[in-house]
């Protein structure tokens, strides 16, 4: 082994994954020694001690974030690594910000359990002091909007305390993620939770605008610095001063612009559209692109030196189709969304409908399964979705013999299913998707009125 042996602790009542973690510690070479409770630990350490703990985050009599700040303030060289059966972003946030040097989640995976155990070790037998964590200060999670965030699964966890660690720096922050799984929501998540949080958050979408007119809105522009400016106006990087800039599909931007996006992050400063004179930028940049971007420095068609300015930190962000075990807590959520809208409110799913959205590949990710259950409610005329209020493409995913009990798809459902496919893959501008379907722009809202699907968030 590369690493040292070292003593580990753990505490949890669960027989089992004491025994688990110790079958894989062991094999390792560490000494690994269990109690059931806080309480069975204090009088451990009155009698030894240990290089690393591992608690559960809910152990007997207490909670573990209180168990947590004991051992803070009694070994603050002694990393403690967090366990929980229920992953979510509020416990890695908080159990990071209590000083936890990293976060298990149930059940465990064995390579990250050994990662995780050879770290700390490592940690505490090199260094002294505190180990890395994060200050108590700062806002509660109940005032961000992490609860947008939605899943328990291994994946989603790694990119919970991925946000939890960044939000703390000001580094600059690179999205990799498909499209529609929520890019957007964790660079909020990362805006709210660190210092910057009371600052503006500004979001540039790179796909959006010509190369021309995106310049202007990025860097602002002079009066009369070209046809149609009439007055002076800061630029979107300008507005998000003291907050943070998030510049959505930046793989679309101009070689030009990428050039002018890179010396502002470098020197700080930027120059307005017809303007001699710079301005200082004190903005956090958080960029996010449904492109790898490393195929596209080798084909050179992005800035080699741009990527590695915002590839100081990557968050990759897992596709729906990877963690399909976080689709009923997806769906629960957006049936309560949508559900209680209607005059009948739709509360439940039935095991078929949910076992339909299971199998499905959701090419769309999140934002496609958000539209599917926001359609399911707008159709279902009971308290509970069914298969039959499912899209076609969905219900398609069927096996063959149950589809035929389902019977044929009409006409109506096929077009529907086209229309909010292509409303989704285009971010719902009803312009666009109009021009694409062929058909007028008020014939489009008509239609999507007769299906009863919202228009709300629709680009005009």
């Amino acid at each position: 082994m590369t690493h040292s042996h070292g003593r580990i602790l753990i505490v949890d009542s669960n027989a089992g994954a004491v025994d688990e973690l110790r079958e894989i510690l062991s094999h390792d070479g560490y000494e690994v020694s269990s109690v059931s409770n806080p309480k069975d630990a204090r009088v451990y350490f009155e009698q030894g001690s240990a290089d690393l703990i591992l608690t559960d985050l809910q152990p007997p009599h207490t909670d573990g974030l209180t168990f947590l700040t004991e051992l803070r303030a009694s070994f603050q060289d002694l990393p403690v690594v967090l366990m929980t059966a229920n992953g979510s972003l509020r416990t890695a946030v908080e159990g990071l910000k209590a000083g936890a040097f990293d976060y298990l989640s149930k059940p465990f995976i064995i390579d990250e359990v050994r990662s995780v155990a050879r770290r700390a070790v490592e940690h505490a037998q090199a260094f002294s002091g505190r180990p890395q964590g994060y200050d108590r200060s700062g806002k509660d999670e109940e005032e961000s909007p992490f609860g947008n965030l939605v899943g328990s699964s291994a994946s989603m966890v790694h990119v919970y305390k991925a946000i939890a660690r960044v939000a703390q720096t000001d580094s600059t922050v690179l999205i990799q993620g498909e499209s529609g799984t929520g890019k957007e929501l964790i660079a909020r998540a990362i805006h709210a939770s660190g210092p910057r949080s009371d600052g503006p958050f500004v979001t540039v979408d790179g796909a959006a605008l010509a190369d021309s007119l995106l310049e202007s809105e990025l860097f602002g522009h002079e009066r009369g610095s070209f046809t149609g400016a009439v007055s002076a106006r800061k630029g979107l990087l300008e507005k998000a001063h003291s907050g943070t800039c998030f510049l959505d599909e930046v793989a679309d931007l101009s070689p030009a612009l990428q050039g002018k996006l890179l010396r502002a992050i470098q020197e700080k400063e930027i120059r307005r559209v017809g303007s001699n004179a710079s301005t200082a930028l004190n903005v956090r940049i958080i960029a996010a692109s449904k492109l790898p971007l490393e195929p596209l420095v080798r084909a050179g068609t992005f800035r080699e030196d741009l990527y590695y300015r915002m590839n100081v930190v990557t968050i990759e962000v897992p596709p729906l189709r990877d963690r399909s075990d976080d689709i009923p807590l997806l769906v629960r959520r957006f049936i309560h969304l949508y559900g209680s809208s209607k005059t009948t409110p739709v509360t439940d799913i039935s095991s078929e409908a949910m076992e339909l959205l299971r199998r499905y590949p959701w090419p769309g990710n999140v934002r496609e399964l958000e539209h599917a259950i926001e359609r399911a409610v707008a159709l279902s005329p009971h308290a509970v979705i069914c298969p039959e209020d499912l899209p076609p493409v969905v219900r398609s995913s069927l096996p063959q013999s149950l589809a035929r009990a389902q019977g044929w798809v009409t006409l109506e459902d096929l077009e529907r299913d086209h229309i909010l496919r292509v409303l989704d893959s285009h971010q719902h501008d009803m312009g666009r998707a109009a021009v694409i379907l062929g058909i007028h722009r008020k014939t489009l809202l008509r239609k999507l009125r007769h299906y009863g699907v919202t228009t709300g968030n629709a680009v005009s």
